[in-house]
């Protein structure tokens, strides 16, 4: 009888006293309401690009392409005034930088700017040294390391054999391998395959390696290639860009008998590709060499190339002919693409980056970084969110 009545006494409360509760629970409904059409309009907005890029001696920037504006600036800790090869995480929230005379990877949060990974490659007694050479894998969870160690001796240094080192991306800022494997040497360019089972290295050779036991998979020719009547070849892969295509796109140079079968070699300037889906590795000639090319890179729709040192190239890689060509205000070293394929950018080398037409390449826009510090050897890249 007790809970009956208890039982009445409340609903009564409710129906006839409970007005502040009611006028609660819409108000709490109409929050609701609100955070979920947020949400969806949130979900709904397109995803835009941003360039990141670093400069001397230890900052960090993140530039809005379509407002070109610097939309953040961060301070890279201990990076000791040395900046090299950025790889940004495939959800683009991290940016990790080779960092303190090429002996520490630094990860940078790019909504807070706190560093929220490092490996300090070097230890007391060994001097360990990455040559631009690392990759994130394609799920995250794993970076890998090209590692060029040397024993440090009271009176001498030993030159010991070089090393893949992984690191869990989640180990924090004082991360150690969780795995080494034997690697060759003169690797200078490390790209993940897509499927995330296996990494390539690019040196005097394409090698290819499994991701989790670090055998050898298979490797072919980049300095030995098989390329008829062309001459060991040349190329400077600093610049890891894969994106937005997928596919890593360098210069290469070699030279060709002449036509007339005596004279000197003609030299040639070709685009070497390399799919990291499918992992098909080509080369194609588009000029007799007139112009330095420092590193290139595929439009969404692979029917062209851009090409960056002193002068901007767009090659058209259905024919294999250089499409357009003009002189610029000074030398960059890296060109990125827009993931629309309607604008190109170059950056590195000194301290703006320039923003260009696809078609015509006529200049659009510049942004200058903060203070003019220069980017020098940094890779600039472009992430979208």
């Amino acid at each position: 009888m007790l809970r009956n009545n208890q039982s009445r006494s409340a609903l009564v409360a409710l129906a006839f006293g409970g007005a502040a509760l009611r006028s609660a629970l819409v108000a709490l409904a109409v929050a609701g309401a609100a955070l979920l059409s947020a949400a969806c309009a949130q979900a709904a907005a397109p995803k835009r690009d941003f360039i990141i890029t670093a400069a001397k001696p230890d900052r960090l920037f993140v530039i809005d392409a379509a407002a070109r504006t610097i939309q953040s600036e961060f301070h890279i800790p201990e990076a000791n005034g040395f900046l090299g090869a950025i790889v940004p995480s495939p959800d683009g929230r991290i940016a990790y930088i080779l960092v303190n005379k090429m002996e520490s990877i630094s990860g940078i949060d790019l909504g807070s700017g706190k560093e929220v990974f490092r490996a300090n490659l070097s230890s007391p007694g060994e001097r360990v040294k990455c040559l631009f050479a690392f990759d994130v894998t394609p799920d995250g969870k794993e970076l890998i390391v090209y590692e060029v160690p040397v024993k440090l001796g009271l009176s001498e240094y030993q030159v010991e054999d070089t090393r893949f080192a992984v690191f869990n991306t989640r180990a924090g800022v004082d991360a150690k391998p969780v795995r080494q494997f034997p690697a060759p040497r003169r690797v200078h360019t490390l790209l993940s395959r897509k499927n995330g089972k296996s990494f390539f290295a690019i040196g005097f050779d394409l090698y290819e390696f499994d991701r989790s036991t670090g055998k050898q998979l298979n490797q072919k020719g980049v300095r030995n290639w098989d390329y008829a009547n062309h001459s060991t070849p040349d190329l400077l892969a600093f610049w890891p860009v894969s994106e937005p295509t997928g596919v890593f796109a360098t210069p290469i140079y070699s030279s060709v008998p002449p036509a007339s079968g005596s004279g000197d070699p003609v030299p040639k300037t070709a685009l070497m590709t390399l799919d990291l889906t499918s992992g098909d590795l080509q080369y194609h000639d588009f000029e007799d060499t007139s112009a330095l090319i420092f590193s290139a890179v595929l439009n969404p729709a692979k029917t062209e190339a851009y090409g960056v040192y002193s002068q901007l190239s767009k090659i058209d890689t259905r024919t294999n002919t250089l499409a357009k060509r003009v002189d610029l205000d000074h030398t960059y070293y890296a060109v990125l693409v827009s993931n629309d394929g309607k604008e190109v950018y170059a950056a590195g080398a000194m301290c703006d980056v320039t923003f260009f037409d696809s078609t015509t390449l006529e200049k659009k826009g510049n942004v200058k970084l903060t203070g003019c510090t220069d980017q020098a050897i940094t890779s600039p890249r472009v992430i979208r969110r």
